[in-house]
């Protein structure tokens, strides 16, 4: 089996797009969470949101279907940076393409007056004009239009752990040999009226703007649900053997995965975190290292009452030694970025291996009860440990978690 190496790194997020300008924003702790900007929010309850402030240029091609949907230009920024960071220009016939993401755009109003004549094929209706909806899949047309044909390429949707779930595959097939590569990530954004409105009818999204960029507070006793972001994060995988060949650059190698299915309801975690528990335990074995292994958890933190005190309980049932391991909750910065959050996420797991600097939960005044856990919530906070850890649970139960080691870690 291969060890691999994270040769790339491409980010586009709230607190800024680009690695260089998202790993100064986390270790400075500088939220991205502000009034919506991209819609009259005034008819909602939820004004807030993580929104991409400083979008990269792009290929015209790009720009055009990035109108459409946003997320498809974070897709295609995200990873033209991997790219180029891992001195790859082509994707070539042993290489795969994996991204995750979470629900198409739906263009509302045209399909609403299109029901009188009948909607069979909506994706693209006759003639000229804008399609009803953005296939999932586009982002990935598009990328392999520019960037040439992977020997296989996916686009997963499984809700908050698809960026994670799309990386961990990504992983095993470099591990295995049966991929010379990998680029892999997540892209998302549903900052628009029917992705706001449709989270605040679930309830999971918080109503508090006086709050503003502190609205989302994971594991704080005031939190009242999380905040939506949008971005996009990718990685460039490669055997470490080959990398260190080639004399790239390695900014730390992956080197365990796990991934559960609790299927215990639609939006609502399991109540006994037996998902979260699986997926961490799964990723320590597929590591083959032990608990008290792991420097540095950065949590799924969502600010949402039942999700911060399911997952502070399963990380004390699997980590004995749950005090002495200080703990991350980034969406306190970048708001919950849904189907690209496991992958953006990941990328703030670089920040302490790379710099070795934690990045904090900047919203956190008074841990809640059932949240006991050991909180970074000061910028600057020293790091020199060997393993990190990252989790991402989703709705309708889906769990990831996946570990990283340092470069020098040996």
């Amino acid at each position: 089996m291969n060890r691999v190496a994270i040769t790339g790194f491409g980010v586009v997020s709230p607190v800024g797009s680009g690695r260089e300008s998202f790993f100064r924003a986390m270790a400075e702790g500088r939220p991205g969470i502000a009034p919506i900007s991209r819609f009259d929010a005034s008819p909602l309850e939820v004004r807030l949101a993580g929104e991409v402030k400083d979008m990269p240029r792009i290929p015209e091609h790009a720009a055009a279907a990035a109108e459409e949907d946003p997320k498809v230009g974070f897709a295609y920024a995200a990873f033209e940076e991997a790219m180029k960071a891992a001195g790859i220009r082509r994707l070539s016939g042993g290489t795969i393409l994996h991204l995750g993401t979470s629900l198409e755009i739906f263009d509302l109003a045209k399909i609403v007056a299109g029901g009188k004549a009948g909607l069979a094929g909506v994706s693209r209706p006759r003639g000229a004009g804008r399609p009803f909806q953005i296939p999932l899949d586009t982002a990935s047309r598009i990328i392999r239009g520019a960037f040439g044909e992977p020997a296989w390429a996916y686009t997963n949707c499984s809700a908050c752990a698809a960026g994670a779930q799309a990386i961990g595959h990504g992983f095993r097939e470099v591990r295995e040999g049966r991929a010379e590569a990998a680029v892999c990530g997540g892209f998302d954004s549903m900052i628009n009226p029917l992705g706001v409105g449709g989270f605040q009818l679930l309830g999971a999204l918080t109503t508090d703007n006086q709050r503003g960029a502190h609205a989302c507070r994971p594991f704080d006793e005031d939190r009242s649900g999380t905040v939506l972001g949008e971005g996009a994060a990718c990685f460039v995988l490669e055997p470490l053997d080959k990398a260190e060949a080639a004399g790239k650059e390695i900014l730390a190698e992956i080197c365990g995965y796990g991934s559960s299915l609790d299927a215990h309801g639609l939006s609502a975690p399991d109540p006994g975190g037996d998902g979260a528990i699986r997926a961490m335990k799964a990723a320590l074995e597929d590591a083959g290292i032990g608990p008290s292994a792991i420097g540095h958890i950065n949590t799924h933190g969502t600010g949402t009452r039942l999700n911060d005190e399911i997952e502070a309980a399963a990380i004390r049932a699997v980590f004995p030694g749950f005090e002495s391991i200080p703990v991350a909750a980034t969406k306190s910065m970048t708001g919950h970025l849904i189907g690209a959050a496991g992958a953006v996420e990941l990328g703030a797991c670089l920040l302490p291996l790379v710099l070795g600097v934690l990045p904090p939960n900047i919203s956190l005044d008074r841990i809640a009860q059932g949240c006991d856990l050991m909180h970074v919530t000061e910028p600057g906070r020293r790091f020199d440990g060997e393993y990190a850890l990252s989790n991402s649970f989703g709705f309708g139960g889906q769990n990831a978690a996946l570990i990283l080691r340092r470069r020098d870690g040996g």
